[in-house]
C-alpha cells in the first residue's frame, strides 16, 4: 500500500468498518470478525490494505439500521466497493460530500 499522506497528517474523518473473514474447522463453519476503519483525507480514502484517490470515487451510500451489520458501498470508477459497518456512517459522507471529489 502507498502512503501519499505523512504521519502527522490527521483524517478529516473516520469509518469503523468490519471485515469478516469465514473458516472451516472441522465440520463447524465460523465468522472472525476484525475491525478497521476508512479514513478519509483531502485526496484520497484508505483502509488498512486499500488507497481510493478521492478522484476516482463518485458517491458514497449504505444500508445501515442500529444494531445489525450494514453495508457502505464505495461508488469508484473501478466499481462498488463494499463494506460491513455496525455504526451510523452519516457524518462520514457529509464530511466526504465537502471534499473535491467527482
Amino acid at each position: 500500500m502507498k502512503n501519499n499522506h505523512k504521519m502527522n497528517d490527521k483524517p478529516l474523518a473516520q469509518q469503523e468498518i468490519i471485515h469478516v473473514e469465514q473458516t472451516i474447522d472441522g465440520l463447524e463453519k465460523k465468522q472472525i470478525e476484525y475491525n478497521d476503519s476508512l479514513s478519509l483525507y483531502k485526496d484520497f480514502l484508505e483502509t488498512r490494505y486499500h488507497q481510493y484517490s478521492i478522484r476516482d470515487v463518485f458517491d458514497i451510500s449504505y444500508r445501515w439500521n442500529p444494531g445489525q451489520i450494514g453495508f457502505l458501498y464505495l461508488h469508484t470508477t473501478g466499481g462498488v466497493r463494499t463494506f460491513y459497518i455496525k455504526t451510523d456512517p452519516s457524518p462520514f459522507i457529509q464530511q466526504f460530500q465537502q471534499t473535491d471529489h467527482i
